[in-house]
């Protein structure tokens, strides 16, 4: 069959990295743009993905699919480009890939440069092992707002809630290492909110993120592109709030506790640990199996984890009685707002400390 042919072409290309290219009704420009990967960037394995665009653009996937060493996969409906991106490195696992050089994912609507994809690949060369990314500049007027605003947001996020720390965390090009391959495609999500989880993954197998510098492509505005800023972004950070809501619920259960038994007559302190021992047994074990998904040593993560209570009762205790002084306040009003300040402090210390790898357990 002409795709097994293909293959056969394919695997006699060397350790050169496959480009794989989610594509969702591309423009009539898609043809040149293949055709530059392969006469400027040398690139002779590109496999397409058709994510459902219709017959309308069958043409143009047709034309693609006739170029020498370039591969059509087809979804017959819109699955997203997460999905799209999975179907392609599932086929990349062939036997005929085994000796590539990792894949590079690139996006079909105009925004990355041929030179850029080649720097790509030569940094997937030099480390084989790290997930390479391809990072935009968004300090530049010329880009639109809502990519420079939104970029600026993700970044924080990124940096605190998941210990992450990239400079374009949306990018859709990327350098993927073969032994990376298998697991890219267990990992959720279907449409963009799938790149998020990608670099989740990454920092979950402790994997080197390398970023190389690109240009920055919008053409009219980046109106090619199938992005929507309101559906995907929520499905994007709906992932990342999942770090935060075990602390969420834990503090709303310390809360409860804390108002009930303080009501009841208990004494503060007493009122305070109590609620903070409830709270911990649920955050614990939603911390560990949900959110750091961290299987080691259990007793040195339980005393880790147990002076981390110490410490934030105590700090919670002597500062909403310091607090209930000084300002005449009700101690459950002044507690709420305390709360609120140790729990991001109690989330980067469980990140960074109590669930954190170390070099032993790799």
């Amino acid at each position: 069959m002409p795709e097994d042919r293909k293959r056969g072409d394919m695997a006699a290309a060397g350790n050169r990295p496959v480009v794989v290219i989610p594509a969702y009704k591309p423009s009539e420009a898609f043809g040149d743009f293949l055709g530059y990967l392969k006469s400027q960037g040398g690139f002779t394995d590109i496999v397409v993905v058709d994510d459902g665009s219709g017959e309308e653009y069958e043409e143009i996937f047709r034309a693609a699919e006739d170029l020498p060493g370039v591969v059509v996969l087809r979804h017959y409906i819109n699955l997203g480009k997460g999905r799209a991106l999975k179907t392609a490195f599932n086929y990349c696992l062939a036997p005929a890939h085994e000796k590539s050089g990792g894949v590079i994912t690139a996006d079909a609507d105009g925004q990355h440069k041929v030179q850029d994809i080649v720097n790509i690949g030569r940094a997937l060369e030099e480390a084989p092992e790290d997930l390479i990314l391809g990072c935009r500049t968004f300090d530049s007027r010329r880009i639109p707002f809502r990519s420079r605003f939104g970029n600026k947001v993700s970044k924080l996020v990124y940096r605190w809630l998941c210990g992450i720390t990239v400079s374009d965390t949306q990018t859709g090009l990327r350098g993927v290492p073969c032994s990376f391959l298998g697991e890219c495609c267990r990992i959720e999500g279907e449409r963009y909110e799938y790149e998020t989880n990608m670099l989740l993954k990454a920092r979950e197998q402790e994997r080197n993120i390398t970023e190389v510098p690109i240009e920055t492509v919008y053409e009219d505005n980046n109106a090619a592109s199938h992005f929507n800023p309101l559906k995907d972004s929520m499905k994007i950070y709906s992932v990342i709030l999942k770090y935060s809501l075990s602390s969420i619920v834990s503090v709303a259960i310390d809360y409860l506790v804390f108002s009930y038994l303080y009501s009841n007559g208990l004494f503060l302190l007493a009122a305070t640990y109590i609620a903070r021992i409830c709270s911990a047994l649920v955050n614990f074990r939603i911390n560990r199996n949900i959110v750091f998904k961290y299987k080691g040593n259990l007793g040195i993560q339980l005393v880790k984890y147990f002076l981390l209570v110490l410490l934030s009762g105590t700090l919670s205790g002597i500062s909403i009685s310091l607090l209930k002084q000084l300002l005449g306040l009700p101690a459950v009003a002044i507690k709420a707002v305390v709360e609120l300040v140790l729990y991001f402090i109690n989330f980067y210390v469980q990140r960074i400390w109590v669930f954190a790898k170390s070099k032993c357990d790799t």
